[in-house]
């Protein structure tokens, strides 16, 4: 539970973080796609129920926060999830060798999927594809992959032991004086 309440507060950072402070208006071809890469981690390091869990509030936040026609942040985030999570299962390969090229792939299978849907649904909502303005946003995508793996991974560690490390719990026994003088 700590977990998952963990990862929801860290991807609703992200949220913010992103729609905020990275996105200088929504058509801004540099913005990175935070929520992304938690949504890629999630599939990768999660069970289904607890990543639907934390996927719920964070997608329904980019909705609410930078959605042009409601539900497009959800079905990105659950169709990405399915997409990486049962692509995945049984791969010979070693996963530091494909998870973050597959972000980059399924990045772009998701993104074109859901824009041919809404260009269907909402004609004339969607702004013109690009594909260098796709390119360069997986291309970012990849780039902070890497160091929100290794932040999500410390964040995973830190969850997977105690919250307070044993040593500062332990009371120290013996004579310190002696120790002192073994350590010298």
């Amino acid at each position: 539970m700590v977990t998952v309440a963990a990862y929801t507060l860290l991807g609703l950072f992200l949220a913010v973080l992103q729609t905020t402070v990275l996105m200088i208006n929504p058509m801004w071809i540099g913005a990175p796609d935070l929520y992304y890469v938690l949504v890629a981690y999630l599939a990768y390091r999660m069970d289904i129920l607890r990543g639907l869990i934390i996927l719920f509030p964070v997608s329904w936040t980019m909705d609410v926060l930078s959605g042009v026609v409601l539900g497009t942040y959800p079905a990105i985030c659950f169709i990405a999830f399915v997409l990486l999570k049962f692509t995945t299962v049984k791969m010979p390969v070693r996963e530091s060798l494909y998870q973050v090229p597959f972000i980059g792939v399924s990045y772009l299978v998701v993104s074109k999927f859901v824009y041919l849907i809404l260009s269907f649904l909402e004609p004339g909502v969607l702004a013109p594809w690009s594909w260098p303005a796709v390119l360069l946003r997986v291309f970012l995508l990849v780039v902070l992959a890497f160091p929100l793996f290794r932040l999500f991974e410390m964040v995973n560690r830190r969850l997977q032991g105690s919250l307070i490390p044993f040593k500062m719990l332990r009371v120290q026994g013996g004579n310190r004086y002696r120790q002192e003088m073994e350590k010298k």
